[in-house]
């Protein structure tokens, strides 16, 4: 048996409260069904009901207008930073208007309904080991901002990769409980240029020379709780 010791422990957590916004790291945060509570609750729709983002896919429209914008949130009102430093509030009907003129189309800020605004799962975790091993083959060698993967935990692991080991198994994060289902596949949003974040070009062809462009691993919660800074992480066992 592993000793507490050396568990995994969560050293980051990050929301994303828009998609393709620019994140929120919390100290904790509840874990319902649906993953963080409040991640990618919201996105930005075009006139053809796609969805902002850094690709282009059967429900996601590339949009990089969306990465200069930062969300504030102020209790249950969240509002939308624009690069001259104007904030609008979700909620009102006039943001739509002033989000149309910083895209130069029509566009529309919505809280997620029929359409998923994740990528593929709840949650997306990536181990600080992996960063560094990234880091180390691109740029000037220091472990990648782990923004630029836009993971909601980052554990501190000390094998490249180690999180692809828990595929299929259930894992004890906090309180809740996860089952990771699968690697996840990196895109040119992890180059983009983000608020806070300047463009690294080369991290995609990286990471496709370095893992087949894997990088960190998405889950599933199978039961909700909280998370913590700090928490450590276990596999549950099942008997029989």
């Amino acid at each position: 048996m592993r000793s507490a010791a050396s568990l995994p422990e969560v050293v980051a957590l990050q929301r994303f409260p828009v998609k393709s916004m620019g994140g929120q790291p919390l100290d904790e945060a509840a874990v319902t069904l649906s993953g963080l509570v409040g991640d990618r609750e919201w996105a930005v729709y075009d006139q053809h009901g796609k969805i902002a983002s850094g690709k282009h896919t059967r429900r996601f429209r590339r949009m990089d207008p969306v990465f200069a914008l930062t969300v504030r949130c102020d209790g249950a009102a969240l509002h939308v930073r624009l690069p001259d430093g104007r904030e609008l509030l979700a909620d009102d009907p006039s943001t739509g208007d002033a989000l149309s003129d910083h895209f130069g189309e029509p566009v529309s800020l919505r809280r997620e309904a029929d359409v998923p605004h994740q990528d593929a799962a709840a949650l997306s975790i990536v181990g600080t080991a992996t960063l560094m091993d990234i880091g180390r083959h691109e740029g000037d060698g220091r472990p990648v901002d782990p923004r630029h993967l836009r993971g909601n935990i980052l554990l501190a692991t000390e094998i490249p990769y180690a999180e692809e080991s828990w595929v299929g198994r259930e894992l004890t994060v906090g309180s809740s409980v996860v089952r990771v289902t699968g690697t996840t596949q990196r895109c040119r949003m992890v180059g983009v240029a983000q608020v806070g974040l300047t463009g690294r070009p080369g991290l995609l062809r990286t990471i496709s020379h370095r893992h087949d462009l894997m990088a960190g691993v998405y889950a599933t919660v199978v039961r909700p709780g909280r998370v913590r800074v700090g928490d450590r992480v276990a596999e549950v066992a099942h008997l029989g």
